[in-house]
């Protein structure tokens, strides 16, 4: 069962591997050779990642600060 760190950081590459292929379609749509369609669509996907890692930044921060309000 992989820990809590690796599922993160394959996360997190994923997150980078979204915006890589965000920004070859971007390039490929300004040189003429994709379609409109294809750069939104990867708009779309790179944001609904984007937005799942701040939730679960937000999350560990809260769970972090949860931790450290108990007394031991």
């Amino acid at each position: 069962m992989p820990d809590f760190g690796s599922l993160l950081g394959e996360s997190v590459q994923g997150l980078i591997d979204n915006g890589r292929g965000l920004d070859q379609k971007t390039v490929a749509m300004t040189q003429g050779k994709a379609d409109v369609v294809d750069v939104v669509t990867a708009v779309s996907e790179t944001e609904v990642a984007l937005e799942t890692m701040v939730s679960i930044r937000d999350r560990v921060i809260a769970a972090y600060e949860e931790i450290m309000r108990m007394s031991i």
